[in-house]
């Protein structure tokens, strides 16, 4: 009796071990994936309604027996997919122009996109899409520069960039960056009626973005909010760079990147 409790408790210690391994393996992945929805649902709640669920999504069965009692439904009636997008136009909204872009799409309903993936959009580091990003498009709409009261903002609200697009003078898209310059990928979001195509639209547009290979000079501030640490980052033409600062005064606008004329 004493030898059967004895591995009884051996087999529940390493049971318990396993268990505490299992679960720290995945600690980055979860903490990643938990600061895309904390990105995502900031926008979410700066741009007004929550996103409309996702419909469920029939998986077949390799069991003979299951697929007979639960058959396929009908989908002949339901929503259809949209068409791929061909983006023929785009236009940036400019940092006095968030406003109208806010008004315009009041109503929108939005769906997001997080790095999920493993292409270059979601594998490549942050500051280097910035860098892309304004070669190909110029300054982002809002920075932290823009950000109001900001003693009162929660965590998820300190954003480095945002740039707010709107294409074939219809869609908007909204990139955001996940974690500053500490990070990889973006957070996108657009109209939840292209949330199908959400995935081909970023690739679509970007496509070029990421071919081309072309940086643009850009200096950016960053809170980095579990440290209360300043940052200046940015990309002075020929290096990417990291500079812990004290508190900037932001009522004085964006930084600017010392020996550049913009």
């Amino acid at each position: 009796m004493r030898s059967a409790g004895v591995r009884g408790v051996v087999g529940l210690w390493l049971l318990l071990c396993l268990a505490t391994t299992a679960s720290g393996q995945g600690l980055i992945d979860r903490y990643l994936d938990a600061r895309l929805r904390v990105k995502a649902e900031q926008v979410q709640r700066r741009f007004g309604l929550r996103a409309r669920p996702l419909p469920p999504v029939w998986i077949d069965s390799d069991t003979p027996w299951i697929g007979a009692r639960h058959p396929r439904p009908d989908t002949t009636t339901a929503e259809t997919t949209p068409p791929p997008i061909r983006i023929t136009s785009w236009r940036l909204y400019k940092k006095l122009e968030r406003r109208a872009f806010e008004i315009r799409f009041e109503q929108t309903q939005w769906a997001f996109l997080g790095s999920n993936t493993l292409t270059p959009l979601d594998t490549t580091r942050t500051p280097e899409l910035r860098a892309r990003l304004e070669a190909h498009f110029g300054p982002p709409t809002r920075t932290l520069a823009e950000l109001e009261d900001l003693a009162s903002l929660p965590r998820e609200a300190f954003i480095e960039f945002e740039y707010w697009f709107v294409l074939n003078d219809s869609i908007p898209l909204v990139l955001v960056d996940v974690n500053g310059p500490f990070e990889r990928g973006l957070v996108v979001a657009s109209d939840h009626r292209y949330r199908d195509v959400l995935f081909d639209l970023r690739e679509t547009f970007l496509g070029e973005m990421m071919r081309s290979g072309r940086y643009g000079p850009f200096v950016d501030y960053y809170y980095h909010y579990d440290t209360k640490t300043w940052f200046r980052t940015g990309f002075d033409g020929v290096a990417f760079f990291l500079e812990r600062i004290s508190r900037p005064e932001l009522f004085l606008g964006r930084p600017r990147l010392r020996g550049h004329v913009p």
